[in-house]
């Protein structure tokens, strides 16, 4: 036993000796600097631009986030733009050059980074209805109500990332479309009356989220739609008095039919064929359901 005793108290100092020998490194100090984005006071900006002689302009809009409002001004005005945001570097920058209005956020592009406090953006732009307008708006996230009745449109390109939007045609275009495309990444997005843009066609691509298109509206002629969704819902409110032929092909889960019927592997409603005006739908879905309704027009 104490021949037992002595070793283990050999091997206890053995390992206490050469503990002391080992030299542990040092933790370098790690200096990390996380950008910023300073907020500051509320500013309100208020800018116009006459309509003087243009013929018709394009119009370019690009906004990073916050909240977007669109509806039409004072006929003597292209446009009027109201603005509030607390985030200096994110001044509007409006422009109107050759009959080109441009209107972008600043700091678009430039390094972001954890704001010190609450942000705050909101822009309200009016547009005169006097001349045709070709827009194309940029809009990175947020949310809004882009009301386009009364407006002369004849192009239209809606780029929108991720939120919550609503595009409004209240009443026929006074201008004939040629085109209307829209882009949304992920967003729950409703565009409402449709039959009163005067597209003669139009291109949906959807990302995540949830999309609503309706397609009533005084439709002045035949219209083609393509339609491209990745993963959510995507519904279809369509008009009973004009032609209706939608086509389906992807990763569909479930096809839900209000109104329709099948017809040589498509939906139609009974005034397909019976009318002059037809609009031919072709939707394209990853994963996600689809949603046919026929609502009176």
């Amino acid at each position: 036993m104490k021949r037992f005793t002595i070793t283990l108290a050999l091997l206890l100092l053995l390992g206490s000796t050469l503990a002391c020998n080992i030299t542990v490194p040092a933790v370098p100090d790690i200096d990390i600097q996380v950008p910023t984005v300073e907020v500051g006071e509320m500013e309100d900006e208020r800018q116009t631009i006459p309509l003087s002689e243009a013929a018709s302009a394009s119009v370019e809009v690009i906004f990073g986030a916050g909240e977007l409002e669109i509806e039409t001004g004072v006929s003597d005005q292209l446009f009027s733009g109201h603005f509030r945001y607390n985030v200096e570097r994110w001044a509007p920058e409006v422009t109107y050059e050759n009959d080109v209005l441009t209107i972008e956020q600043g700091g678009i592009g430039k390094e972001g980074g954890i704001p010190t406090g609450l942000t705050h953006n909101e822009w309200k732009l009016e547009f005169s209805p006097e001349i045709p307008l070709e827009m194309d708006f940029k809009v990175g996230a947020g949310k809004g109500e882009l009301d386009f009745t009364g407006l002369q449109l004849t192009a239209l390109d809606l780029d929108l990332g991720a939120g919550d939007f609503v595009v409004r045609f209240d009443e026929p275009n006074k201008a004939q479309m040629s085109c209307l495309t829209l882009d949304a990444g992920a967003s729950k997005l409703e565009v409402i009356g449709i039959g009163h843009a005067g597209l003669e066609q139009m291109k949906v691509q959807g990302g995540v989220g949830n999309i609503t298109l309706d397609f009533t509206g005084a439709w002045p002629h035949s219209a083609e739609v393509q339609v491209t969704a990745g993963v959510g819902m995507v519904t279809l409110r369509l008009p009973d008095d004009v032609g209706v032929r939608v086509e389906t092909q992807g990763g569909l889960s479930n096809v839900e039919v209000s109104g329709l019927h099948q017809e040589g592997g498509a939906y139609v409603n009974d005034a397909w064929g019976e009318t002059e005006t037809g609009v031919h739908i072709q939707v394209t879905t990853g994963v996600g359901d689809l949603r046919l309704i026929e609502v009176p027009n």
